[in-house]
């Protein structure tokens, strides 16, 4: 059993308290929502009450996943929408101190705008049967103390617990966010096809589900998860800057981290589990010296692979160009030393740390899985190339390496490729917007009064105006 985890004041825990079962109202005219389920009716409340959205995410860490939800329910309007953000302990996460540093300076800001944060301790990634069934009934008790409009689920445990437990306690709405899925790359064909079908299941019980692409979205759409009418692209979005002030130049980078000049930098930036493919490019990099003996290789991240990484560099006679960076909390100034990076996941949702990259400049090179190809457009702002493939990734870097004026191309080009639509604001605003017409759709927006039914109608007016960030088009 894992040791109890601090937990701040202000986090409150989900599953000491038991509170009575609340019954689920049917909507006039008898209409339901998917697979059935009955959405218990929002009844009049006083003026001026806002949407209630609980956000459920199996642990907060330094992840993509972590990070977007926590942008998301900080920028959603306190004026509008009273959030909630329950999570499991962090203790699976093993952060190091900077990674601790950045995730507490973003859960303040959180407080800071008034989200409420409550741990489920019994709520673990790994599948345990007797803390899942404590996970999903303290979700229950959470639910039905806060009344929620909207439940909205991220990640693979969380959001099969949390929809369960939604439809269990009739919510009105269910929203789930996967941040990637396992459909492929992380399990034989057999737990694959189990992980199709839950999905399947599970789908049936969710409102909307979001991906982060719209190659992402054709993924779940091609696997039936769910029909295209609840299926949206959303991306997930970063901090952009409007220049390069303050950003180091590669000569300066370089020139702090005690690079030289003229050699080749490769970067590489992620947590160092097998699924991001950190091995294909080790065992790319003979084929790059050949070519290039001075090129070095950055390995910016940490993780449970750190050690099989370094053996395998060992046995391949490349330790001496390689350094393992782990993680780092300052990652823009590695990546400005770097010439190019490489992204050689075998499945990615969308992959953050390739739009920093492109918003520094830095052409990318990475496999064509998952969302990837929607962010990179082959042979303008970097290259695709097949997963698990060292000769491609080593045939790419040398292509570019080889040719300067090419290289330099195209480093205008990734940062020309990242606008606005991948801005935290576009994100917000595309999930503000999915809320709204889900509520308008399920015709409960008569019984949030005051500054919420403003909001509501808000949002209902803008449909008309979608961008492409929400799959662009209207499900009346």
């Amino acid at each position: 059993m894992s040791k109890p985890e601090n937990r701040p004041s202000n986090v409150q825990s989900a599953e000491p308290k038991r509170l009575r079962p609340r019954r689920s109202a049917r909507r006039p005219g008898g209409s339901t929502s998917p697979a059935g389920r009955t959405p218990r009716q929002v009844r009049p409340r006083q003026s001026g009450e806002r949407i209630r959205v609980l956000h459920l995410i199996t642990r907060l860490d330094r992840g993509g996943s972590a990070e977007n939800t926590l942008l998301t329910v900080t920028g959603l309007d306190p004026k509008r929408y009273r959030v909630m953000l329950a999570s499991g302990a962090s203790g699976e996460s093993r952060m190091t101190p900077d990674e601790q540093t950045s995730l507490d300076q973003r859960l303040t800001a959180a407080d800071a705008v008034g989200v409420e944060r409550v741990m489920i301790p019994s709520l673990v990634r790994r599948l345990s049967p007797w803390r899942d069934a404590a996970a999903l009934l303290a979700m229950c008790r959470l639910i039905r103390a806060f009344k929620p409009h909207i439940v909205h689920t991220h990640t693979s445990k969380a959001g099969a617990l949390g929809r369960v437990a939604a439809r269990l306690c009739g919510v009105p709405l269910v929203v789930h966010t996967p941040h990637g899925h396992i459909f492929y790359g992380y399990y034989g064909r057999l737990l694959s096809a189990c992980a199709v079908a839950a999905e399947r299941w599970l789908g049936r019980m969710t409102d909307a589900l979001i991906a982060l692409t719209e190659a992402g979205r054709q993924e779940y759409l091609e696997r039936r998860i769910a029909p295209s009418e609840r299926l949206h692209a959303v991306h997930s979005g970063i901090q952009l800057v409007s220049d390069d002030r303050g950003r180091p130049t590669l000569a300066a980078a370089r020139r702090d981290l005690g690079l030289l000049a003229r050699e080749p930098v490769i970067g590489i930036l992620g947590r160092l589990v097998p699924i991001k493919g950190h091995r294909y490019l080790i065992e790319a990099l003979p084929a790059v010296l050949k070519e290039f003996p001075s090129a070095l290789l950055l390995v910016v991240g940490e993780g449970p692979e750190r050690d099989s990484l370094a053996s395998l560099a060992a046995s391949l006679g490349v330790s001496g160009q390689i350094r393992m960076i782990g993680a780092r909390s300052d990652l823009l100034r590695y990546v400005a030393a770097c010439d190019v990076i490489v992204q050689p996941s075998l499945n990615e949702g969308m992959g953050r740390t390739v739009l920093e990259a492109l918003v520094m400049g830095k052409p990318v090179i990475a496999s064509q899985v998952g969302g990837l190809p929607d962010l990179i457009v082959h042979g303008r702002n970097g290259l695709l190339v097949p997963p698990a493939s060292p000769s491609a990734l080593a045939h790419a870097i040398c292509s570019l390496c080889w040719d300067p004026v090419r290289l330099r191309r195209m480093s205008g080009e990734a940062r020309r490729s990242v606008g606005r639509q991948f801005s935290v604001a576009a994100m917000v605003e595309a999930i503000d917007r999915l809320y709204g017409d889900l509520l308008l759709r399920v015709r409960i927006a008569h019984g949030v009064d005051g500054v919420a039914e403003g909001a509501v109608r808000q949002a209902g007016r803008r449909r008309q105006s979608r961008s492409t960030i929400v799959d662009g088009r209207r499900c009346d």
